[in-house]
């Protein structure tokens, strides 16, 4: 029994964590429960491109990271933060809202319970229909984005962690995940993961460092430049 649960064990797809080894010398900075699950996903083959909603490959220097996509081209780069969070947030045990770009709540046990937001105006308002998980996160991706991101559901970060997000909110705007974060000395590395428009698979964005990137407080990366003052955090549950 303990050997053909070695054998599945290494047969299975690898995690983040063992598919990204710190620098050399480095060490992980502990992110807490978050950072443990987004050190535990599961990566696709190498060879594995990245493709958009409707299939189409787009051409990155990138780990594709198996999660699924909703359908349409809604699970965009924000869209994908979000999933992440509220699927952690969900298996935790903890209440699972974020927020529309007009600030109004988007809570999931509204949805659970029977009721489903709609569009009224700028705002929105609830009726009787509710939904599975599924329809929930399609309407939370419908409303939110960078901008909800930034203005509602994240406070500014200093030292990054796992889990942190740069945020730059915006139409467009775009944000990154901080899948992990190592250490060694005054030196710090980050491992960026990223969803993109159109909606396509998240992905490692791969920098230098094996799959890692230097950090600093300004980060340019083929996708996208980050002012200083782009780190942010998900406010606590």
């Amino acid at each position: 029994m303990l050997l053909l649960t070695a054998l599945l064990a290494l047969a299975a797809p690898p995690t983040v964590h063992q598919g990204f080894p710190p620098p050399y010398g480095a060490t992980r900075v502990d992110g807490g429960g978050f950072g443990t699950y987004l050190g535990g996903l599961r990566l696709a083959p190498r060879d594995q491109p990245v493709r958009t909603h409707d299939g189409r490959v787009v051409h990155h220097h990138a780990r594709v990271v198996e999660l699924p996509l909703v359908r349409g081209d809604l699970q965009q780069c924000a869209d994908t933060a979000i999933r992440l969070r509220a699927e952690w947030l969900r298996d935790a045990g903890q209440p699972v809202m974020f927020h529309a770009t007009s600030g109004d709540p988007i809570p999931w046990d509204r949805v659970q319970g029977g009721e489903t937001p709609y569009a009224v105006g700028n705002g929105l308002a609830w009726k009787a229909g509710g939904g599975d998980w599924d329809s929930y996160l399609r309407k939370v991706f419908m409303w939110a984005g960078s901008e909800s991101l930034q203005a509602h559901d994240t406070v500014p970060a200093t030292t990054p962690q796992p889990g942190d997000l740069l945020v730059q909110g915006g139409f467009p705007g775009h944000v990154v995940v901080l899948l992990d974060v190592a250490t060694r000395g005054d030196d710090t590395w980050v491992l960026l993961g990223e969803g993109f428009m159109p909606a396509q698979d998240f992905h490692v964005e791969l920098g230098p460092h094996g799959g890692w990137w230097r950090w600093s407080s300004a980060m340019d990366l083929p996708s996208w430049s980050f002012p200083e003052g782009s780190l942010r955090r998900f406010r606590a549950p």
